[in-house]
């Protein structure tokens, strides 16, 4: 598998307060590569073959500036067979149909998309971040067994898989799931889950005995997932995890 590495930005504007990261990729030497080095790498790896570095480049740029002159000229939409699309777009706003185009409030861009010989993913290649630390995180709750169950959702008496990163092991490892008293006239109810299995991304967790009563068959619920360090010091520093969930009927 190919490797890249990303770099992580503090996000801003709205975001910026969730203490958020955008992530870029790390590039080599030089932000770019010009042409004269993808017909050398193309040349190289054999991707083209049966033709010198020069020909090759100069008939790839006639190619391109023949499809960049014509979309300019006519606005038609160019495309290379499969793989590639060049056409037009105009951006920003417009306040009626009589409105005309104006350099201060629109922008006309070439746009190039790739088409069905190229739209794929780029599954095989991993990508990675050099700071990264393992941590103990909460990622996702729903019911096992459910077909369909959706991420946040949970349906009543019903066992939860619960998705992360670090859990532990060992017995080092609490869950509290506190659900809203329905017609109870009390605030929360704790209920006890028993951990049926686990690995360091995934727990499977028992409905909990306390929440059985057909009051609690709809409402919400926090799951509290806790590693105890120390169990003298239960409330002091104890790396907690709350991930929340609404309960839905069985479909």
């Amino acid at each position: 598998m190919d490797k890249i590495t990303l770099q992580l930005h503090p996000c801003s504007g709205s975001v910026s307060d969730k203490g958020c990261y955008r992530a870029t990729v790390e590039t080599g030497r030089g932000n770019a590569v010009d042409l004269d080095s993808i017909i050398e790498f193309a040349l190289d790896r054999g991707y083209i073959y049966g033709i010198k570095a020069e020909a090759a480049k100069s008939v790839v740029r006639g190619v391109l500036d023949s499809i960049i002159a014509g979309v300019k000229e006519d606005g038609r939409t160019r495309t290379i067979d499969d793989y590639l699309s060049v056409s037009l777009k105009v951006h920003g706003r417009f306040e009626d149909a009589h409105d005309d185009f104006d350099p201060e409030r629109h922008q006309l861009l070439l746009s190039i998309a790739p088409l069905k010989a190229f739209r794929t993913s780029v599954s095989g290649v991993g990508a990675t971040n050099p700071n990264h630390k393992r941590q103990f995180r909460l990622y996702s709750v729903k019911s096992a067994d459910v077909e369909g169950c959706k991420n946040h959702n949970v349906v009543w008496r019903h066992d939860m898989i619960v998705k992360g990163a670090e859990f532990p092991l060992d017995d080092s490892l609490c869950v509290n799931v506190f659900a809203k008293g329905i017609n109870t006239g009390r605030g929360w109810i704790q209920g006890e889950p028993t951990i049926i299995s686990r690995s360091d991304t995934e727990l499977r967790l028992s409905w909990p005995e306390e929440l059985m009563d057909e009051k609690f068959s709809k409402g919400r619920i926090e799951l509290c997932v806790t590693k105890i360090i120390d169990a003298t010091k239960l409330r002091e520093g104890m790396p907690e995890r709350t991930i929340k969930a609404f309960i839905v009927p069985e479909a």
